[in-house]
């Protein structure tokens, strides 16, 4: 076995071998870009080397220095995990040349079936059922439309090289054809470095059906059963189960031998995924095959009770698979979701900003989390947006249902924007729980799936409230000058109490908070026209404590139980937890249906103007509103343009005094591999252009303004 070997990935794959390997005894050498110096995978190895700057072209894509580092390293192997390098036969062939072995199949097997081209033309030649399309050398943009129209629209173009989602688009008809080719092959260089595609007729709402199958260097190879892969955003997989329900058994064992036959056909070795498309006929097509670790391979691990890395460094090592055919056998059902920094109501669009609060699910036999991030990571523009992958296992698909939900309540990712809530929406659709899936599932549900947040209540805005008072008083207490009067915080003023008034405002409302001062521990807090009086007492003495003297309104007793302050900043996340009990004060006012005499715990986490609270495993959303403001003006103004997401410009179609019609594109933006096209939304004539190819756009910017 080997010694040291390098991982030439990042994030979490990294960090996901690293575990294997270590358990195994073997050395982890890391690389890192500039923007990953202290990464999570950077921490956990046992050495790490710099490789460049953070574009990937200038990164964990220049095999020429990984290759160095590792002789450097003196790493016998190097694992490329997934994407970047994994798929590249000639990185794998400049390994050999250099005298390391490279963890995964050889240079010959990658081309025959990496190549998707490539792969399509064996399967057919072994009368494999392959979708029908285009796969052959000719590039020409003008062929390729030809090729397209003969295929029939929608069709579907595809890199040749790697996987993900990345440079693959859906074209709807001619016209809209070659955008969409040079679209798909500029995101195929910068995430593959080939910008070869192919073509595929696009089949509607099939099911995405995909076997796992492991190939040692003695001839020996087997299939570990399927996974449904059909829950889809973007053409990426965002759900992955195993095994895949209501597949008929005979179909099952076809689709697995015919994966079998396909990679001794090849003398593959390592671990391999071969992807069909089942139709309603339960008939398949071959679409691909994947010469890597798949994202979605611990649902394989947890059903079979097998590690994949362990038998990828074995086979790596020269040694025979461990067991046979019908050693393998499958227990019980396991789910995947993958939590990506990306905002669901914009079309998904990748989001940036640094995690202020991070908390996942207790890892157990029955949860598992994979991740490459911590609390206080910034995630960047430069990189795929997954941060994570929650995996759940129980005897049943149901049983396992309900464990992801739990799991997902308790997963909070605060301070960049996220998918979790959409997960949350789509595992409770009566469709899924039903296992009615296919490829077109999100679309088909798209009304449904539309993100509808935590109504807001007094309770929250209180909580919000207790926070910005609370805050205040962890930093006078720190001042130097005890002694000082503005070290009080008390509110202390001769025969009047001191009072204070804030506004924050949710998605629809803006409440105004008036806090009065009793004492250092002592606050009566009233929301809007809701005469809500608080009342902080000790925790201990809360049970025996007296009603407090009140002329009107509904009084809370209210403590602080833990103050938590995090090393991100000034605006750190705060525990807070208050009783809240009703008091009768002679009105007949009807009490607030938020109102009761439960204890509540909260967690605050507070950035700049914004606050997110965290209770009963629900996240709520409020702003300061500074001087008494309303609401900020939609940036959205007529004629003028604003980024829809953060990213880099990568094409200005207009300069100033261009005439323009509606949907023209006038500008490229990209952001984690992934392209957007700024379109005009009216005719007219664009007056001023902000932005050149290259620079670095935040969220919201104004890129462009136009005379409509």
């Amino acid at each position: 076995m080997f010694q040291k070997i390098l991982i030439a990935n990042r994030g979490e794959i990294a960090c996901r071998i690293m575990q294997t390997a270590q358990k195994m005894g073997i050395q982890c050498v890391a690389v890192y870009s500039t923007i990953d110096e202290h990464a999570l995978h950077v921490q956990m190895a046992d050495e790490a080397y710099w490789l460049g700057d953070a574009p990937s072209q200038d990164s964990y894509l220049r095999g020429d220095k990984i290759i160095a580092i590792a002789k450097k390293s003196q790493a016998e192997a190097i694992h490329p995990g997934y994407g970047f390098l994994s798929e590249n036969a000639d990185f794998a062939e400049a390994c050999l040349k250099a005298g390391l072995v490279f963890i995964g199949p050889s240079p010959k097997a990658i081309l025959a079936m990496g190549d998707k081209s490539k792969a399509k033309a064996i399967m057919e030649k072994a009368q494999i059922p392959c979708t029908p399309g285009y796969h052959g050398d000719n590039q020409d943009a003008d062929f390729l439309l030809k090729e397209a129209q003969k295929i029939g629209f929608p069709v579907l173009i595809k890199a040749a090289q790697g996987g993900g989602g990345k440079g693959m688009r859906k074209v709807e008809n001619a016209r809209a054809f070659k955008e969409a080719l040079e679209s798909a092959q500029r995101e195929a260089t910068s995430s593959f470095g080939d910008n070869t595609v192919l073509l595929e007729k696009y089949l509607e709402n099939p099911r995405h059906i995909e076997i796992q199958i492991m190939a040692d260097n003695h001839g020996n190879a087997v299939y570990l059963f399927e996974r449904d892969c059909s829950i889809q955003r973007r053409h990426q997989k965002i759900i992955e189960e195993a095994p895949a329900i209501d597949l008929p058994s005979d179909l099952r064992r076809k689709m697995g031998e015919t994966a079998v036959m396909a990679a001794k056909a090849i003398g593959y070795s390592g671990a391999g995924t071969l992807e069909f498309l089942v139709n309603d006929a339960d008939t398949f097509y071959f679409m691909e095959m994947n010469t890597r670790l798949q994202v979605e391979h611990p649902v394989t691990e947890i059903i079979t009770g097998l590690d994949l890395v362990a038998w990828q460094l074995k086979i790596a090592a020269n040694a025979p698979l461990p067991c046979s055919q019908d050693d393998i056998k499958a227990q019980g059902h396991a789910i995947e979701v993958r939590l990506y920094a990306e905002d669901p109501s914009h079309d998904f669009l990748p989001a940036i900003g640094q995690i202020r609060y991070l908390s996942w699910p207790t890892a157990s036999d029955t949860v598992r989390v994979d991740s490459g991030v911590e609390q206080d990571d910034t995630i960047s523009p430069y990189y795929d947006p997954m941060m994570a992958k929650l995996i759940v296992h129980a005897s049943t698909r149901s049983e396992a249902i309900d464990t992801l939900k739990n799991a997902l309540k308790q997963t909070h990712i605060i301070g960049v924007k996220n998918n979790k809530l959409f997960l949350q929406n789509l595992i409770d659709l009566k469709d899924y729980t039903a296992g009615k899936l296919n490829t077109g599932f999100i679309a088909q549900h798209e009304s449904a799936l539309k993100l509808s947040h935590a109504d807001m209540n007094d309770t929250i805005v209180c909580g919000a409230a207790l926070y910005e008072i609370l805050h205040l008083e962890i930093f006078v207490a720190n001042s130097e000058d005890t002694f000082s009067p503005w070290h009080r915080q008390d509110g202390f003023r001769l025969e009047l109490s001191y009072q204070r008034v804030m506004q924050f405002k949710d998605r629809n409302t803006v409440y105004t908070v008036k806090v009065v001062y009793h004492s250092e521990s002592c606050y009566s807090i009233f929301v809007n026209d809701r005469s809500c009086e608080i009342e902080m007492v000790d925790m201990l003495a809360a049970s025996s404590q007296s009603e407090p003297d009140v002329q009107c309104g509904h009084a809370v007793n209210t403590s602080l139980y833990a103050l938590t302050p995090h090393p991100c900043g000034a605006r750190s996340p705060l525990d807070i937890g208050f009783r809240l009990r009703a008091l009768h004060c002679g009105t007949q006012r009807k009490m607030p249906k938020n109102i009761d005499e439960a204890i509540h715990y909260m967690k605050v986490v507070g950035v700049g103007q914004e606050r997110w609270i965290i209770c009963e495993n629900k996240e709520y959303y409020l702003e300061v509103v500074e001087d008494n403001a309303t609401a900020a003006a939609d940036s959205e103004k007529t004629g003028h343009l604003n980024a829809p997401m953060p990213g880099v410009v990568i094409a200005v179609h207009v300069k100033n005094g261009d005439k323009v019609r509606k949907d023209d594109c006038l500008m490229l933006m990209e952001a984690m591999k992934m392209e957007h096209s700024i379109y005009a939304p009216e005719d007219g004539v664009v007056r001023e252009v902000f932005y050149s190819v290259g620079d670095l756009v935040e969220e919201g910017a104004e890129l462009l303004v136009m005379e409509v």
